[in-house]
């Protein structure tokens, strides 16, 4: 029988790094999170913080909340890893961001924190419906 041989050191070190490099741009955290590709509804008839508000309590019931800031309208969140999951990271965007104005988007974005997830939930329907139903829509 002949022995089979085992990569170089040199070509094991370029296996590793290339795997690594293909690996990070499939990786989503919170700062993955913009406005612009996520569901959005408008909200008439509320201020600026009911709906702030309601965001925040439909944020914090099943997600971890890591970032909160009023002023610019972001609440950026995360699902915990499972035995099936790597988890998904949350933003709810709500725009404009001040008191006053007649008619507001909400946008809720979701991402799956591995591009190669399968399993894992996407959270834009829970988060819409749970905010709508802060605000009694």
């Amino acid at each position: 029988m002949g022995k089979i041989k085992s990569p170089s050191g040199a070509r094991r070190r370029f296996l590793l790094l290339l795997a690594t490099v293909a690996a990070l741009p499939s990786c989503a955290t919170v700062d993955s999170l913009q406005p612009g590709s996520g569901r959005k509804f408008l909200v008439q008839g509320k201020t600026y913080d009911e709906i702030w508000k309601a965001a925040v309590r439909s944020m914090s019931r099943n997600l971890t909340i890591v970032e909160s800031d009023k002023a610019r309208g972001l609440i950026r969140s995360e699902a915990r890893a499972g035995i099936a999951t790597w988890g998904e990271v949350v933003g709810v965007f709500i725009s404009p961001n001040r008191p006053g104005a007649p008619v507001y988007t909400v946008e809720v974005e979701s991402l799956k924190r591995s591009m190669v997830q399968i399993t894992g939930q996407d959270w834009e329907t829970a988060i819409v419906t749970s905010i709508q139903a802060e605000l009694d829509m």
